[in-house]
């Protein structure tokens, strides 16, 4: 129960977050009379002309629900405007909003905003083991370190005896060959102990470092080797550091159109942004038809097929590209976004 009520509080929590970015955009409300209630300008319209205060304000108990549904969902306001255009022309949305068009459309920040709540939110409810699953992979690593802790000191002790045996005067020739044996096994049990402490070590987030490639291969290795540890470091980090995802993917869009006059930084942005806000709502999707059991083979197949058809559609009408220019880009286009996937996926594991 704790953790519905904590995910439904992430939503509200996304919700809001989002509704800060851009308060009161395409609601309608009574037109006021009279003083503005805030700054006492004369209202003759929806809004204060000078404080853009709403005219119309609610003091009921009901108002409550209402406040709260336009702050989460804009039931009344563009978020309806924007879901379709988003799923089924999303490049023209991106260069609609690029160009100013930004009245009746959702943000691409704020849209960014509220789909990460609700994707964990959606991945705290829909997922078994959460938090009891990752407590118990984080003591396994704990538990894993002391016993290797106490095996690395039985066989420090070991050979510390042997040593000590093969110091004394008159052993024969044979006892000599047999204990500088078994010294040399005793050795390389040794080494083999460090190197399982040391990959132990790592899967707590002390050996995760280096160049891009030794970090990923560090981070796949340790997700694979503890998979309830590296769910943990998902779930806790992942939608907290989501905001870094757009910082990963804006060199690799800029690498498909270096030098370029027509496209700046922004345009780069704000495409990602929605496409990562897309992404998401779809996730969030498929996760809720997997917990009432609608997915299948097909369905899989095609929520795949129609994420590889939104990258395609707004790559080439964001972009305003010919379909040879967007299809001469789209393997570079999918395999940087895989890059930047694995790359946020080795910052939210690391991060301790």
């Amino acid at each position: 129960m704790t953790g519905e009520i904590e995910a439904a509080g992430d939503v509200v929590t996304g919700g809001m977050m989002a509704r800060a970015v851009e308060p009161a955009h395409g609601e309608t409300h009574a037109s006021g009379h009279g003083a503005c209630l805030n700054c006492g300008t004369a209202v003759s319209d929806h809004y204060c002309g000078h404080c853009g205060q709403a005219a119309h304000l609610h003091r009921s108990f009901a108002a409550i629900g209402h406040d709260l549904a336009h702050g989460v969902l804009h039931f009344e306001g563009k978020i309806w405007a924007t879901l379709p255009e988003l799923a089924l022309r999303p490049g023209r949305l991106t260069r609609r909003y690029i160009h100013g068009e930004r009245a009746k459309f959702v943000s691409p920040f704020a849209l960014f905003l509220f789909s990460a709540f609700l994707m964990y939110a959606v991945f705290s409810l829909t997922s078994h083991g959460g938090t009891t699953d990752a407590v118990q992979g984080v003591r396994m690593n704990r538990a894993a370190q002391a016993e290797l802790r106490q095996e690395e000191a039985k066989a420090d002790a070991h050979i510390r005896a042997i040593a000590a045996t093969l110091a004394q005067p008159g052993l024969s020739a044979a006892r000599k060959e047999a204990m500088t044996e078994e010294l040399s096994d005793a050795q390389a049990e040794r080494k083999a102990l460090s190197l399982a402490s040391g990959l132990t070590d790592s899967l707590v987030g002390e050996g995760v470092n280096g160049g891009i490639a030794k970090s990923v291969g560090k981070a796949v290795s340790a997700a694979a080797k503890n998979p309830e540890f590296a769910y943990y470091k998902m779930k806790a980090n992942a939608y907290k550091f989501s905001w870094a995802l757009i910082l990963i993917s804006l060199p690799f869009m800029w690498l498909l159109f270096p030098f370029s006059r027509r496209f700046k930084m922004y345009d780069h942005a704000m495409y990602v942004t929605y496409s990562i806000a897309f992404m998401s709502l779809l996730f969030s999707l498929s996760m809720i038809l997997n917990a009432v059991h609608v997915t299948n083979g097909l369905v899989t197949l095609a929520l795949i097929l129609f994420a590889a058809w939104h990258m395609y559609r707004q790559f080439k009408d964001g972009y305003g590209l010919s379909r040879g220019g967007a299809l001469l880009r789209l393997p570079l286009l999918y395999g940087f976004a895989c890059v930047s996937l694995s790359l946020f996926f080795t910052l939210v594991v690391s991060l301790g």
